[in-house]
């Protein structure tokens, strides 16, 4: 084949890919609309159904899942559902990481599977098998969501992000197909905030896309240096990072606008958001089945107790995640129909965050950092970023990039804020540092060890 012969074949398969794309862009916004509307009994149906099927898949044709139900003795023949979960063994990052392509179904062609990365939040960086487009498939069901608080497709977006854009040479990129206009985070500073309300008042976006951190930032620095946006977003969609009650109230007073906010993760297990009128989380059931996991990887079904979040997702044969530990804490919501909107979705009432967003205390009681009142106020009216180095129980580092010169009465006043957590059982030290660095993904890690940090 001449290189005549191949511009135009590359034309035509770019745009039967894009046809194909759109298709399950539409069917995951289609499926997930229509989940909105099912019965308890049509969901209960369903995720039978959905977990018996990829339970059988995945020993048939997974090595992996093979292996580990004949070691555990599993009745395969007598798996009917939800039910039955429990008699599976669950699967952690590291057992993910360490078991590898043994995961994969060797028998989809490589033409069929698409692979990426995850494990930005935590610097642990796996790679997953997927079917090519579950990333479209994903980004309809992800746009259902956002419908709640009156999203339409093409509608301006900016996304505000750690995004190292050219390899950090830009500050901005603008995608023409999906209206959308990305601004790194990387370098937010007073210097540079005017450049960045300047990007964001000429695009005049409706919707603000982001993480919370990268957020947090702009409107702390906003409110620092006392300038503002010219154009109010309707809300700011927050996913990837833990939301806090101060941030609703921060991103309310700065932007003007609601917060909205949905967990996913690159896994691509399980997927939900709030709904319109509450911060429950519901969690679509045609994406995946949720469970909350003890410490001893027994089920909790009581609200208010704090579990692992633990999920089996439907999409993905090529790599099936069963029952799969994902590292993130959250509690249950009430049970019943979600008195607000009325679905019978499962609810979190809140999540919690990542094992690594939590400081430990002497006796070994994990503490949501992000619960620490003293990370907004005040103490980001003086710092860019900040991070906790868990040295060992009961003990660690805050460390910090000051946004301007401190004085000692603003270094006591610091000190003061996070008295405290003495009384909880952890000692603070303190260390004024010129740089925190971002994840490779561009998320801010809240918590690391001293391990990590020597890495």
């Amino acid at each position: 084949m001449t290189h005549d012969e191949r511009g135009p074949l590359r034309r035509i398969t770019g745009v039967l890919g894009g046809i194909w794309k759109e298709r399950l862009w539409a069917r995951g916004l289609r499926e997930s609309l229509a989940a909105d509307t099912w019965s308890p009994d049509q969901i209960q149906s369903h995720y039978d159904a959905q977990l018996t099927r990829i339970v059988k898949i995945a020993a048939a044709k997974i090595p992996y899942y093979r292996e580990a139900y004949q070691q555990a003795n599993v009745d395969l023949p007598g798996f009917r559902g939800a039910a039955d979960l429990t008699t599976l063994p669950t699967i952690s990052k590291a057992e993910l990481l360490e078991a590898g392509r043994r995961m994969v179904n060797p028998r989809v062609p490589g033409l069929a599977i698409v692979r990426h990365t995850t494990g930005g939040s935590t610097g642990t960086v796996g790679t997953m098998f997927a079917p090519r487009g579950i990333a479209s498939w994903e980004e309809g069901c992800i746009h259902a969501l956002w419908r709640r608080v009156g999203l339409k497709r093409g509608d301006p977006i900016v996304t505000l992000r750690g995004a190292l854009l050219d390899g950090g040479r830009r500050l901005s990129e603008y995608d023409r197909s999906t209206n959308r206009l990305t601004i790194s985070t990387y370098h937010l500073s007073d210097e540079n905030v005017s450049e960045i309300i300047r990007l964001i008042d000429d695009f005049k976006p409706t919707w603000l896309h982001v993480y919370a951190s990268a957020a947090a930032l702009l409107a702390n620095v906003l409110r620092r240096t006392g300038q503002h946006l010219q154009t109010q977003p309707r809300a700011v969609l927050c996913g990837s990072e833990a939301v806090s009650d101060w941030h609703v109230d921060l991103f309310r007073d700065v932007f003007g606008c609601r917060t909205y906010s949905h967990y996913g993760h690159g896994e691509l297990a399980l997927l939900g958001g709030w709904c319109e009128h509450t911060t429950a989380y519901h969690f679509l059931p045609n994406h995946g089945y949720l469970e909350l996991l003890d410490d001893n990887q027994q089920p909790i079904t009581e609200p208010g107790i704090v579990g692992e979040i633990t999920g089996t997702g439907f999409f993905n044969t090529v790599m099936p995640l069963i029952r799969y530990r994902t590292a993130d804490y959250g509690v249950w919501d009430e049970p019943g129909p979600c008195p607000a909107c009325g679905r019978h979705h499962q609810r979190l009432a809140r999540i919690e965050g990542r094992i690594q967003e939590y400081l430990t205390l002497t006796d070994g009681t994990r503490f949501p950092a992000t619960n620490i009142n003293a990370l907004h106020g005040m103490f980001f009216a003086l710092i860019y970023r900040f991070q906790f180095v868990q040295r060992r129980p009961g003990h660690a580092t805050l460390r910090y990039v000051p946004a301007v010169e401190l004085t000692a009465e603003q270094e006591a006043e610091i000190r003061s804020a996070f008295a405290f957590l003495a009384e909880l059982g952890l000692t603070l030290d303190y260390e004024a540092v010129s740089e925190i660095p971002l994840t490779r993904s561009g998320k801010q890690r809240i918590v690391i060890s001293e391990e990590e940090s020597a890495r």
